[in-house]
Parts: C-alpha cells; structure tokens; sequence
C-alpha cells in the first residue's frame, strides 16, 4: 500500500528532512498496525528494515508488548494458578 501525504512547501530542509519524516511515519503506521494486531512482528520487521530487538526496543517504547513477554506474562500467571492448584489439592480442598 501507498499513502500519499499533500504537505506544504517549505516544510522540509536540511535540519527536518523529507526522508526522515518518511521513516517516521512508516514506523508509526507499522506500530498502529501492530497495536491493532493487523501486522505480524515478523512483517513489521520486514517493512522497517530493522533487527528484531530493534522493533522489540520500538514496541516498548509505544507501550505495545512483544509477543514473547506476553507469553512469559502467560506462562507466569500460569505456574502461579497451578502453584495454588496444587497447594489446595494437598490441603485436601477442590
């Protein structure tokens, strides 16, 4: 997909650079679309052209957590239910 922006003259110069602000915009369009669970990881990597810690580094700092920290989120709330399964069991309580 392309999106084309109509911005006014003048905008652009040698300290605030047209490609930067391109950068920019296609790592934010990438985030959203992750927040939004429309783009893989692997994609969003592929479309910024960054390593995965980078976008793991982005992520983070847009408040979007990466896939494998919520699968230790998971597998920790996990251990803790069958932690407390498993005391209660061998109080004889079900």
């Amino acid at each position: 997909m392309r999106i084309d922006l109509d911005i006014p003259p003048g905008v652009f110069d040698d300290e605030f650079r047209a490609e930067d602000f391109a950068a920019r915009v296609r790592e934010f369009a990438a985030l959203e679309l992750l927040r939004a669970r429309r783009l893989h990881e692997h994609e969003a990597v592929r479309m910024l052209g960054v390593e995965r810690w980078e976008l793991v580094a982005m992520m983070e700092r847009a408040g979007i957590v990466p896939t494998e920290k919520q699968f230790d989120q998971i597998k920790g709330e996990l251990g803790r239910l069958v932690a407390a399964r498993g005391a209660q069991t061998s109080r004889g309580e079900n």
